[in-house]
């Protein structure tokens, strides 16, 4: 029992610095519903990266802390990540915006359960200007989809090898590619 409990000694401290460890608040913005852009703190947890596509938890410049679900802001960032809040389907979800430019990379996250088993499952979206909604990504068959969107300049899209699954960082560098082009021939 006296082993037990000197054990239980050490590991309780332990388990709360942990768990302390993996919530970190890191600067960060958040845009509110009206527009405004607010500096403050994101708390983000490094080993639940879904997290961040669900709810944003941020402290204002005044100290103020609040959770924020997708409804009620227009976006998020932190460290080079940046986060919209887009509408589909009737849900409401943040995606992280991977391009910028006349093509945005979005990937979105959501967990799924599936006989007793959560998976995180990624869904990634493309979006120009002047599109009502997003277009789900295509992912056997990117490099197809990517042509269509990429008028005028659909050979960048040669860049992109198509596999089974999905490549995002090849993805991202061939729309970065694309805009970087787009932008000196408009």
């Amino acid at each position: 029992m006296k082993n037990c409990l000197i054990t239980l000694s050490f590991l309780v401290p332990f388990s709360i610095s942990l768990l302390k460890a993996q919530l970190t608040m890191v600067p960060g913005y958040m845009i509110s519903a009206k527009g405004d852009t607010l500096k403050g703190e994101v708390k983000i947890n490094p080993k639940k990266d879904i997290d961040n596509f669900s709810k944003v938890f941020f402290k204002d410049a005044s100290g103020v802390q609040k959770n924020y679900k997708p409804a009620k802001v227009k976006g998020y960032g932190f460290a080079n990540r940046h986060f919209v809040s887009i509408t589909e389907k009737d849900e409401s979800m943040f995606c992280e915006r991977l391009t910028e430019g006349a093509i945005i990379l979005y990937k979105s996250a959501f967990e799924a359960s599936s006989a007793g088993e959560t998976t995180k499952e990624l869904i990634w979206y493309l979006f120009k200007e002047g599109d009502k909604k997003l277009t789900e990504v295509k992912e056997t068959k990117f490099r197809k989809q990517i042509m269509e969107w990429m008028s005028g300049s659909a050979g960048l899209a040669n860049d992109y090898e198509d596999g089974k699954t999905f490549n995002e960082s090849a993805a991202i560098e061939v729309i970065k590619k694309y805009n970087s082009w787009k932008k000196e021939n408009p």
